[in-house]
């Protein structure tokens, strides 16, 4: 906000662990040191906050417990009125609760109930947000009450109530209770909203009427085992993300025993199939993988009973830890519930026998994502200016060949021969010397990485004249694994994640090791940073505790593009992305402001989305930066080569590093 800096207001805004009294008040001493407050002043403010806290919470529970009375002593309908946290605002909920007390039946929140229900989620399998584990223990109790009905407040765009919606309706359908979901925006016409209310109270008393008795109704998904016995005859599909990755991911899975089968990447089709089993709010990558796995079960290739599906999941508070709960819900709605999922995470939420990440796969899974790093790296820098059309992708396809082969065996040495010998190649190979823009590629991560779900913006951007710049997937498994460290240090986390985080990072890097150094060497490629860096740039512009879906990384990968030279951005996100609205598009006004002549376009992708008005975004985009391109050509001749290079890749101190010759 221009006025904080144009007015010099201290702003503080610091990340608190409120669950951890000890931590949140060695936290608060840290943030206000300056104002002299003593710890015993701090741990005395924090220990009243906490107990009004928990009072304020009893006030709500009894006012709850006795508006049920008043329920059961005036014979009335009740209506817990449900909905993320700000619903409570009057100007957010345009006065439903007042509109449904003038419909006689009285209104409780979610709140004053919770306590009293059992929470029950036999599809969603992880929740990072405390306020759904309330709203499901509030489903949950007035699934069990005659009197008493629920009603869920849904904002536009909210993709978080993709998972909450779907998951309370579940619940209260579970005991033949009706659900009722409204969704509000800025428009305040409640005439729709009061017929929906009118008809539930009418149904709920035509039930009444006619001795309607709650019953029982089994829908809940039942979790089917991998086991060692499915491991020898399955088929086991993976949704595409990355083809340039995960054709070397598929072979080290089936080198490692596993008769895995990647789809298909290309393939419109899937996103019909998607939009027909996953809720319309759940995010676009969601939609497109489980349309994926329904359309390949559907068609008729592999054998139902054994056939099986593994899906990765983060275990962060993004939708994307619960595309494995669309996904079965999606099975169960299809008639494929016979067909067991398999959760690949690194935090160990779900065990199968059938499915073990070994040494071995570890092994081939490292190097195939360090080729397909590598490749795509110097692929897309080369392809753009080759002299003899095609030559870059015949020489990309001859280096995919031999790298499947070398997942065989696997050998350390083969391994770090092959980088060497693609650097090697791509350096040397024929290219002319015309001076393009570099467009760098953010966001999302299958966004980013999916033909589907960007419409081929890499093919797009390279038919405009353009060099696309793709930072590497394995950058976001190190952005995954260093925020233990960060949660250790100011969000009361665990000291043995932050370890097991600093052992990942260690191994990986340890893979990494042969392709940065080959890179560093070479005469066209830009040298990778550390994640360390890519934290460092980040935390100038966002806090490095914002670790939902892409957080702090994807902030750090513009400036990592930007320090490096490539000053025009596409940033990527599936349509109603929490975490890109804040620090992808939320930041692009700061980046713009430290970063002179950074030029960043934000595009959604959705089912819905305009293709046309993408492409025409894009080259909004573009036409800037060709002018930047003519502005920067006519300053050659004012530098010296030296300061010319600097200029023109944006590398700090580049003329100073040993690694770059004159």
């Amino acid at each position: 906000m221009d006025a904080i800096r144009e007015q010099n207001i201290k702003f503080i805004k610091p990340f608190l662990p409120l669950h951890n009294k000890k931590v949140l008040a060695k936290r608060l001493l840290e943030e206000l040191k300056e104002f002299d407050l003593s710890e015993k002043e701090v741990n005395y403010a924090v220990d009243r906050a906490c107990k009004e806290q928990e009072s304020f919470k009893e006030d709500i529970r009894k006012a709850g417990e006795d508006a049920l009375k008043f329920i059961k002593e005036k014979d009335i309908k009740g209506v817990v009125l449900s909905g993320r946290p700000y619903h409570i605002d009057p100007e957010i909920n345009h006065g439903i609760p007042d509109l449904i007390n003038g419909l006689d039946m009285a209104v409780l929140t979610e709140d004053s109930v919770a306590h009293l229900g059992h929470v029950e989620r036999p599809l969603r399998v992880v929740d990072q947000w405390v306020y759904h584990s309330r709203l499901y223990a509030a489903a949950s109790f007035v699934a069990n009450q005659k009197d008493l009905e629920l009603v869920q407040l849904n904002s536009f765009g909210c993709g978080l109530d993709s998972v909450t919606t779907d998951q309370v309706q579940e619940i209260l359908n579970g005991n033949s209770k009706i659900y009722t979901s409204l969704k509000i925006d800025e428009g305040n016409n409640l005439g729709a909203i009061r017929i929906r209310l009118r008809s539930l109270k009418a149904a709920a008393a035509e039930r009444e009427n006619s001795g309607f008795k709650l019953k029982k109704v089994e829908n809940k998904y039942k979790r089917i085992i991998f086991t060692k016995e499915m491991k020898k005859n399955h088929t086991i599909l993976i949704p595409e993300m990355s083809p340039v990755h995960f054709q070397f991911l598929e072979e080290a899975f089936r080198q490692s025993g596993y008769n895995v089968v990647v789809l298909p990447s290309q393939d419109k089709k899937a996103v019909d199939e998607g939009l027909k089993y996953v809720n319309n709010d759940a995010c676009y990558p969601a939609i497109i993988v489980v349309g994926q796995i329904i359309e390949a079960l559907k068609s008729g290739k592999y054998d139902l009973n054994n056939t099986s599906v593994i899906i990765s999941q983060t275990g962060g508070g993004c939708r994307a830890t619960n595309y494995i709960g669309f996904l079965r819900k999606a099975l169960k709605d299809a008639g494929f519930s016979n067909v067991p999922v398999i959760s690949l995470n690194a935090k160990g939420m779900e065990k199968n026998p059938g499915f073990k990440i070994s040494l071995g796969l570890l092994n081939r899974s490292m190097m195939a994502l360090t080729y397909g790093d590598l490749l795509s790296r110097v692929l897309y820098r080369v392809r753009p200016y080759e002299i003899e059309e095609g030559s870059a992708n015949e020489l990309y396809e001859k280096w995919v060949d031999v790298c499947k082969k070398s997942l065989k065996m696997a050998y350390k040495s083969t391994f770090k021969h092959n980088i060497i010998s693609i650097v090697k190649e791509f350096d040397n190979l024929k290219i002319n010397n015309k001076l393009k823009p570099k467009v760098g590629l953010v966001g999302e991560i299958l966004v980013k990485f999916h033909p589907t779900a960007n419409n081929n913006v890499i093919d797009v951007l390279e038919r405009e004249g353009v060099e696309v710049v793709v930072p590497d997937l394995t950058d976001f498994l190190l952005y995954c694994a260093s925020d233990s460290e960060y949660k250790y240090k100011y969000l009361a986390g665990k000291k043995l994640p932050e370890l097991l985080g600093k052992a990942a990072i260690a191994v990986i890097e340890f893979y990494r090791m042969t392709y940065k150094k080959a890179i560093r060497k070479s005469k066209r490629f830009t040298p990778i940073e550390s994640i360390k860096s890519i934290a460092k740039g980040a935390s100038s512009i966002v806090s490095l505790c914002n670790q939902t879906g892409e957080g702090w990384f994807l902030t750090g990968e513009m400036v990592e593009l930007i320090q490096s030279g490539v000053k025009n951005i596409v940033c990527m996100q599936p349509f109603a992305c929490l975490p890109n609205h804040v620090t992808g598009k939320g930041i692009m006004k700061e980046l713009k402001r430290v970063y002179k002549g950074t030029n960043i376009v934000a595009i959604d992708y959705d089912p819905g989305a305009s293709e046309v008005n993408q492409l025409n975004r894009i080259k909004l985009m573009l036409s800037t930066a060709f002018e930047n391109l003519k502005e920067l050509d006519s300053t050659e001749e004012q530098y010296t080569s030296k300061e010319y290079f600097k200029y023109k890749c944006g590398l700090k101190g580049a003329i100073n590093r040993s690694d770059i010759n004159g």
